[in-house]
């Protein structure tokens, strides 16, 4: 069965049934050989439609209806167990009924987006409300962080969450989990209150450590500035300078200048090349004074100080005295445990703010001694300016030092080059016309009496790609020593066994060897 049928032959019976695979034309699909006994998977193809196959003939689907495939490449119990469903397992009664149940809709008092940011910043603490609650009145910092202590801040209830929340009378457990924080937060007493005071006990340390370097450094630098002997020193020095310098001029003369020199002395040029006025004074004072030449060492500082604002200084000052106030203000409604807790930080805090503010009087003060001092317009500079000066000044005044001493490398080193190219001027050369150069010379004078001595030449090596250098350096040298043979070919030449012979040396021999010896 399935053999192609043979001509002249009946056709089967109407009805017959076909061998597996085969299939009576084109446009009916092959016969399986049996149907799977478990529902299959799907097999996600697009199938031909049987009106394409009858128009189309001679495709390769035709093919399968005179040739059936043998079912026994198939593996068909492989194939229904790899692909067939997976049975579903049968629910109890019990449990379609614990399905069905459906737990109670949650009550939601406040605005959903608010509600979200709440159940995010709760979940964070890890901790089930009750004992929030009990961190928030003890004030327990071990339990609760700054970032924690930040966070419920944030999330604390407006009035419009605490009149929804309070009107509600229904069960508690009704509510969404958001609501339920809210009803266990509002029977915290001055639950705010608590808080606020743990912030500010983990923030004040760190604040006024800031704040009082900064005042610290201020008035250190300023007063190291006015007391130092160095800078009244290299003023005068600089006014020296200036005034020999503007000699007959308008500007000459002078008894004294502003504090702007100082950051510009480092732009005027000299006529020396790379040299300005601030290298010419470091250069004179060491060699003149050399102990003023690192005076900048005692205003390390003088860089940072530098961008510190008095202003600002004052303004943190007031934000923190305000907020000091506030709590102080608002601790009386706490309990002597709560309150007793926060003592000893309101009064560190409070002696702080009498320091920094005596600090920032007396810079004030050392304002009003630095535009006395140096002479200064009030409307023109500040300290925070003179700081700025002195800064540029230091700067500029290190770095000279070490672009001296590298020009004076670089000096020395070209005085040693020109004195060696003076002495070699004055070596006698060559009289006679048509001599080689004295280095050419004297290769040539060493070759010959190598040769007369007997030394034995050696072979040149190959030379690689990694010599290539060498290379280039070895030809030229055979072109210069060849150019020197061709005019000793008419001189007289003494062989080692003494007999002058004229003009029978071969230029090229004498280039290889010469080669030869160099490398």
């Amino acid at each position: 069965p399935g053999a192609p049928r043979p001509p002249g032959a009946p056709p089967p019976p109407p009805g017959a049934p076909r061998a597996p695979g085969a299939r009576n034309n084109a446009a009916n699909p092959p016969v399986v050989a049996r149907k799977p006994a478990k529902k299959m998977r799907l097999v996600a193809w697009e199938k031909i439609k049987v009106q394409e196959l009858k128009r189309s003939s001679g495709n390769v689907w035709d093919s399968y209806a005179t040739s059936p495939l043998d079912m026994k490449v198939i593996d068909f119990d492989q194939l229904e167990e790899m692909f067939a469903q997976p049975e579903k397992k049968a629910r109890n009664v019990t449990e379609k009924k614990e399905e069905k149940k459906k737990g109670p809709t949650l009550i939601s008092l406040i605005d959903p987006k608010k509600s979200l940011g709440i159940n995010l910043i709760t979940k964070n603490l890890r901790m089930p409300f009750p004992a929030i609650a009990e961190a928030i009145v003890g004030c327990d910092k071990s339990k609760l962080n700054n970032d924690q202590v930040t966070g419920l801040l944030k999330i604390l209830p407006d009035k419009e969450d605490i009149k929804a929340v309070g009107a509600y009378t229904g069960d508690p457990a009704l509510l969404a989990e958001a609501e339920r924080f809210y009803v266990t937060l509002l029977k915290i007493p001055e639950y705010a209150l608590r808080l606020d005071c743990m912030k500010f006990s983990y923030e004040f340390k760190p604040q006024t450590e800031v704040l009082g370097t900064r005042i610290t450094n201020c008035l250190k630098a300023g007063n190291a500035i006015l007391e130092s002997t160095e800078v009244k020193e290299l003023l005068h020095i600089m006014l020296v300078v200036g005034n020999f310098i503007n000699t007959g001029g308008y500007a000459g003369n002078a008894a004294g200048f502003k504090l702007s020199l100082l950051s510009k002395i480092h732009e005027i040029k000299s006529n020396k090349p790379r040299m300005t006025m601030m290298h010419v004074l470091v250069e004179s004072i060491e060699k003149n004074k050399p102990e003023l030449l690192h005076f900048y060492k005692k205003f390390d500082d003088i860089t940072q100080v530098a961008k510190i604002d008095n202003a600002e200084n004052e303004k943190e000052l007031r934000e923190l005295k305000k907020i000091l106030d506030d709590i102080k203000g608002r601790m009386k409604k706490l309990d002597k445990e709560s309150v007793d807790k926060f003592a000893d930080i309101l009064k560190e805090a409070t002696e702080f703010c009498e320091t920094a503010k005596k600090g920032i009087e007396d810079i004030n003060g050392l304002e009003a001694k630095y535009i006395k001092f140096f002479v200064l317009d009030k409307k023109t500079y500040s300290l925070q300016e003179c700081f700025r000066v002195f800064s540029i000044f230091c700067s500029k005044f290190e770095a000279a030092i070490g672009e001296n001493k590298k020009r004076r490398e670089q000096e020395e080193r070209l005085a040693r080059r020109k004195a060696e190219m003076a002495k070699r001027e004055t070596l006698p050369r060559a009289k006679k016309k048509g001599m080689p150069p004295p280095e050419e010379e004297c290769v040539i004078d060493n070759l010959l009496s190598e040769i007369r001595g007997g030394l034995k030449l050696r072979k040149t090596k190959s030379v690689g790609n990694a010599d290539s250098k060498a290379l280039t350096k070895n030809l030229s040298i055979k072109k210069n020593n060849q150019e020197s043979a061709e005019k000793w070919r008419k001189t007289k030449i003494a062989m080692p066994e003494g007999k002058p012979v004229n003009g029978t040396a071969d230029p090229v021999e004498l280039a290889q060897i010469d080669i030869g010896v160099k490398t």
